[in-house]
């Protein structure tokens, strides 16, 4: 009986946590995230429970569909920050956005006006289908201007999903990181981008892992998404970035 019930003990694993998430739809009506302060609060209250204690909340800022600017995040913040404190969750949370790649985005940079946060990084989001023309460009554009530019969800792209990853490696080597969506690794997306975002983490190319909720029945995923064996063996090796942010 002693051996088998040390036996059951060493066999309970260790469950590694994400304190930090930096790619989320938190801040109510701003985007396609939470559109009511009901679906805010149940999204805090879930990701608290995951274990998640700072949310950097990422609007989208994407001309003609999301018209965010700076002053209308901040001030979504600042009532997102009032709703946390009023139900008593301890969770630290600021803003960036996740922008999305045109002429707009190039407009920011180029008078240095983008929303950060870390150590200065940027996240931005490119066009599913079509591979941008100027992708390198921008990436050494923002390097220059001394922005740490993140690819959010980079497993989504599916112009990159060839040539077993060598357009991955080939845009990570012009100084840019790489973040992917936890529901990506158990499919909720759909199996192109589950293959995808598993091999970037088989290959040690996943420098963040985001949840991207929008919705409140999005977090059962999310939590399945946090057991993963290969989700769990990442965030355990210690490569990821996220904790350098809280």
């Amino acid at each position: 009986m002693l051996n088998l019930f040390n036996r059951k003990k060493q066999n309970k694993r260790q469950v590694f946590h994400l304190l930090t998430d930096l790619h989320s739809h938190l801040i109510t009506a701003i985007d396609d995230g939470a559109q009511t302060e009901e679906d805010s609060i149940a999204l805090l209250h879930g990701l608290f429970a995951l274990g998640y204690r700072n949310c950097i909340i990422t609007p989208h800022i994407y001309q003609g569909l999301f018209n965010n600017k700076e002053q209308n995040i901040l001030l979504g913040l600042e009532k997102l920050k009032a709703l946390c404190e009023s139900q008593k969750i301890p969770m630290k949370l600021e803003a960036a956005a996740e922008y999305f790649f045109d002429d707009h985005f190039f407009l920011l940079l180029e008078n240095k006006k983008l929303l950060t946060f870390g150590k200065n990084f940027v996240l931005f989001e490119l066009p599913v289908q079509n591979r941008p023309m100027m992708l390198e460009d921008i990436i050494f554009k923002l390097n220059l201007a001394a922005y740490s530019p993140v690819l959010a969800h980079a497993e989504r792209y599916v112009y990159f999903h060839d040539k077993k990853m060598r357009d991955y490696q080939a845009i990570r080597e012009k100084g840019i990181s790489f973040q992917v969506n936890l529901m990506s690794v158990t499919g909720y997306y759909g199996e192109p981008f589950k293959r995808a975002a598993r091999d970037l983490i088989k290959n040690n190319m996943v420098d963040f892992l985001g949840t991207d909720a929008h919705r409140p029945n999005q977090l059962p995923v999310i939590a399945e998404s946090l057991k993963d064996g290969l989700v769990q063996e990442l965030i355990a090796s210690g490569r990821l970035q996220n904790e350098k942010l809280s």
